[in-house]
């Protein structure tokens, strides 16, 4: 059985408590129809956590396109630095029906670190479920292979995700300790 429910209840739970601001970034889930229509675009089966993932929330708003000062932390970054991608950008950034870069293979994009540059970097996840990290060099696929990022799964990056944020530790707790930034609620680095 996938923990990645019960992980993202408990991310999404402490969120509209601490981080209203985040909480804010969160989009309705996906329908199995549109979940379907993705993967027909995309030309393959999405891995069973992340399609699971995307059906409770279909990434999270662009908050740089909100009214906001660019120079306040951006509140989408709650998911360890990185912003959920919503189905429509998964297809953007992997590509769409044959125009896929043989780079990505059965992997799928879903996390990126910066919404308003292309995706340098992020998370994807195989067909298999692991997850791994992806940096595009200059905006080119690297030639060596993604590499992971200490979580063999969605999730168990989430459940790792949801001790930090709930209990402070695990090994994520560096990387997510909750914070304020000008008055609202964000979670990211903690610079001091």
């Amino acid at each position: 059985m996938s923990d990645v429910l019960p992980a993202w209840t408990a991310i999404t739970d402490w969120l509209a408590v601490h981080a209203p601001a985040s909480h804010a970034t969160l989009r309705p889930g996906a329908t199995v129809a549109e979940v379907r229509s993705a993967e027909d675009e995309l030309g393959l089966t999405l891995p069973a956590d992340l399609a699971t993932l995307l059906m409770v929330c279909d990434g999270t708003v662009d908050a740089s396109a909100l009214d906001r000062d660019p120079d306040e932390y951006d509140p989408g970054l709650f998911l360890a630095q990185h912003h959920l991608l919503p189905l429509e950008e998964i297809a953007h950034v992997r590509g769409r029906g044959g125009n896929t870069d043989p780079f990505w293979g059965s992997w799928v994009p879903f996390a990126v670190t910066d919404y308003s540059l292309p995706p340098w970097g992020g998370l994807a996840v195989d067909a298999g479920g692991r997850l791994a990290t992806f940096h595009l060099a200059g905006g080119e696929p690297p030639a060596e292979p993604l590499t992971s990022p200490g979580h063999g799964s969605l999730g168990q990056f989430l459940a790792a995700l949801a001790e930090a944020l709930t209990q402070g530790t695990g090994p994520l707790a560096a990387a997510v300790v909750p914070g304020f930034h000008r008055g609202r609620a964000g979670v990211g680095p903690f610079a001091g």
